[in-house]
């Protein structure tokens, strides 16, 4: 690599140190990552050492990507394109939930769950609500065996419906089982003859006080919809587990409904809601920084 190029890069690396919290190395990464995407947009070639000989389009580009980085606070997940969530590249635009690692680590956990209880002469029919990307739902259909689960994904929103199925249509050759993306309000949703046996949800969870202090990558970019609920975030698990308590039981160990929460001030008042919709054996699993997450119940 070039003195000059070397000094360029060191520019890059300070530009987006802001971005990234003052953190050198993950300002380098996010910089490898800009780099291989103008790679791969102007030249259509894989990451490799021609990263070391950028054009001069080629670095006009890297600038642009920078600058939405650092000064329009576009999450890089946008610029990128892509997010990796249990093992397929899920498409990313604004303004849909970027899929996170969070819900990612809790969604194997429950493929892990389902696979013990899965019986090849019916199928677990499961209802994704507020899908999104339609992560969760194609992560359930790559992983569980063929055939052995049917899948609906919910949202309230046109976009997010429309990336769900794209994102469908880009792994058809990886998914092994039914999944539908359909757009549906919670509050117009009835399962009564519906015959679903579970429900999962990553819900809008984040109280109005706390949205005020959420950083501009997610305030400013990211649907609101997907990310704040009334009743100190609660407000849309109430209508869900309203609505789970329908739910066709598919074996007595399998829980009928998961849902992923905003933390530990959530329990209890999930688990009153929970206990007068006749829901048993709640459980709250935590995330890998200690973090309650995910509130689940039979």
């Amino acid at each position: 690599m070039s003195k000059g190029l070397v000094k360029q890069n060191l520019k890059w690396v300070q530009k987006l140190l802001p971005a990234c919290d003052g953190d050198l190395g993950h300002a380098k990464r996010q910089l490898v990552w800009l780099k291989e995407k103008v790679v791969f947009d102007q030249r259509g070639e894989e990451y490799s050492s021609l990263l070391d000989s950028l054009s001069g389009q080629e670095q006009e580009q890297l600038d642009f990507y920078i600058d939405q980085r650092v000064n329009q606070h576009k999450p890089l997940q946008y610029i990128l394109g892509t997010q990796p969530f249990c093992e397929l590249d899920i498409v990313t635009r604004p303004p849909i939930l970027i899929p996170r690692w969070e819900t990612e680590e809790w969604t194997f956990k429950v493929i892990r769950l389902m696979h013990q209880y899965l019986d090849q002469s019916r199928p677990l029919r499961v209802l994704d609500i507020c899908t999104g990307s339609g992560c969760i739902a194609l992560a359930l259909a790559k992983h569980l065996p063929k055939d052995s689960t049917e899948i609906i994904g919910l949202d309230i929103s046109n976009k997010a419906i429309d990336l769900a199925n794209h994102n469908l249509n880009l792994h058809k050759s990886m998914i092994q089982n039914s999944v539908e993306f359909q757009r549906k309000d919670v509050f117009d949703l009835d399962l009564t003859n519906k015959n679903i046996n579970l429900i999962i949800s990553n819900p809008p969870y984040i109280t109005h006080e706390e949205y005020k202090s959420l950083d501009p990558d997610v305030k400013e970019w990211e649907d609101s919809r997907a990310l704040v609920a009334d009743d100190q975030g609660t407000q849309i698990h109430k209508r869900i587990i309203q609505i789970a308590k329908d739910c066709q039981p598919y074996h007595h160990l399998l829980p009928r409904l998961f849902m992923e929460m905003g933390g530990t001030h959530q329990i209890n008042t999930l688990k009153n809601e929970l206990n007068l919709n006749g829901f048993k054996d709640i459980t709250v699993w935590k995330d890998l920084a200690d973090k309650d997450r995910v509130i689940h119940a039979s």
